[in-house]
């Protein structure tokens, strides 16, 4: 039985993923990706030994998002033939894999990683594109069960349904914990800087610790087009902080562990993996109910918080952390527990599960 994955481009997140998938389907799995990278990203990483296929096409930008325009999927489908396709999404070339497996009788896997809150805004087309070939699939693959809810409410049933959660690579993050006194930032904010990540809301909340605990230190990761004004903003504040800029995959661990808290609010995060990697470091998160790992990952006072975006808030519950160190070593050990389970084996068998069930499944 052979099986292709279409996505859009290879995450640092899903390559040991497809490798786990591929040995287990003894290599009756391919990955088709619409891109090697998007414009947005500047990661860089070693590709895993599964078989793949890049898809030719030409890439154009439209309000931060990358649209896939002529590509060769049709040609790549038909080449490899595939018994089932896992479609993760609704570019352009998803769309036409949807309708080759349709009329080629091939069988259908849905795999998202959005939910109901991430996609509140979807125009009623997009929302028809999604009831439509929803109702062809066959099973259906979601990061989180936040996804696994959304998929019901286009009408799958539970049978249907499997989990494959995002995760980090929680080895290369083993021994890195350090305690309360070792850390030497109060915070640390990590991610793309821009709107959505709400950094300039994680400054408001700082700069209202300030207030009560003029040391406060802060380290900062990423890069995008806020970096400039966000570093400004640290500096009129004269709030100490480090920037060593963005940082690769295995530097991860050591700058997550120098911080004691890491704040991760967002306008929509489908899951945010930059939470396993906080939890991994034993560091506990602070975020927002509509991201994806909140309630999940992220338990309310277990090792973190799940709060509403208000300043105030996220201000005096950080302040008690931090003037708390058997507190904030509670929600350390939580956090380090809470992400054992998120490994790219559990996730490799979200996959594994959904491709057994269709196999089973007459069409």
């Amino acid at each position: 039985m052979k099986i292709v994955f279409l996505t859009n481009i290879p995450a640092p997140y899903r390559e040991s993923v497809h490798d786990i998938v591929s040995d287990k389907l003894d290599g009756q799995y391919h990955v088709i990706y619409c891109s090697p990278i998007e414009g947005n990203r500047q990661w860089k990483f070693k590709l895993g030994s599964y078989a793949r296929t890049f898809l030719t096409s030409k890439l154009l930008q439209y309000k931060g998002r990358t649209i896939y325009l002529g590509s060769n999927i049709r040609t790549v489908l038909n080449t490899i033939n595939p018994d089932t396709v896992i479609i993760g999404g609704f570019s352009l070339p998803m769309i036409v894999a949807y309708f080759w497996a349709i009329l080629k009788n091939k069988k259908i896997i849905s795999f998202s990683d959005a939910n109901i809150d991430s996609e509140k805004k979807l125009t009623v087309i997009h929302r028809v594109i999604r009831k439509i070939f929803y109702s062809k699939s066959h099973a259906y693959i979601g990061a989180s069960q936040k996804t696994l809810k959304l998929f019901k409410s286009y009408g799958a049933v539970t049978s249907e349904l499997y989990q494959s959660h995002l995760c980090a690579n929680n080895s290369m993050f083993e021994g890195v914990s350090k305690s309360f006194e070792e850390r030497e930032f109060d915070v640390i904010l990590c991610g793309q800087m821009i709107e959505g990540k709400m950094f300039d809301f994680s400054l408001d909340v700082i700069e209202q610790i300030h207030k009560t605990q003029p040391d406060i230190k802060v380290k900062l990761l990423g890069a995008g087009p806020l970096q400039a004004h966000l570093i400004n903003r640290l500096k009129q504040m004269q709030i100490s902080y480090e920037y060593p800029g963005f940082v690769e995959q295995v530097q991860l661990p050591q700058h997550y562990a120098t911080a004691k808290l890491f704040f991760f609010p967002s306008l929509k995060d489908a899951w945010g993996v930059v939470a396993n990697e906080s939890c991994a470091a034993g560091t506990p998160v602070f975020t927002c109910p509509i991201v994806g790992a909140a309630d999940e990952l992220i338990l309310n006072e277990k090792n973190g918080y799940v709060l509403e975006p208000a300043v105030n808030i996220w201000a005096e519950k950080a302040n008690k952390i931090l003037e708390n160190p058997e507190l904030w070593k509670d929600l350390s050990k939580n956090a380090l527990k809470s992400v054992e389970s998120y490994t790219y084996n559990n996730a490799a068998l979200g996959i594994v599960g959904a491709i057994k069930f269709v196999k089973e499944r007459k069409i």
